[in-house]
């Protein structure tokens, strides 16, 4: 593995920090998208949901980002499993609980995840046991 030079990690950390600047809008957008769905259930606000929380997921784990990256990814398999078999009430009812726990995350969120870049663990996989 390469050694990053001090120049490329005041670059990197430089990256991060404008990323963290920007992760206000991203829950606002994914906010405005989620009350958007409640007032109309439709597959075009379901559609747009998977999409924006979709980027979350990755671009929230390239910058070290991993309770962010992990609720998103949480939401993002709930938008899935929706898109492919419909929103029933059951399903509807999972939003909430989800959406609370992303803002928790963007609430705790100061710093990037100690993994670091890319260290990201999915609830549930083998290597978070």
């Amino acid at each position: 593995m390469t050694r990053l030079t001090e120049a490329q990690r005041a670059q990197l950390e430089a990256l991060r920090e404008s990323y963290r600047a920007e992760l206000p809008a991203k829950l606002d957008l994914i906010r405005g998208t989620v009350e958007a769905l409640h007032a109309g259930w439709e597959r075009s606000h379901l559609q747009a949901l998977y999409d924006q929380i979709h980027k979350l997921t990755g671009s929230a784990a390239i910058y070290g980002f991993g309770d962010i990256s992990r609720a998103a990814a949480d939401l993002e398999s709930w938008a899935l499993q929706a898109l492919d078999s419909g929103l029933h009430e059951a399903r509807r009812l999972e939003l909430t609980p989800l959406m609370s726990a992303l803002q928790e995350a963007f609430s705790t969120t100061e710093t990037p995840g100690a993994g670091g870049p890319g260290r990201v663990r999915r609830r549930g996989s083998r290597a978070s046991r």
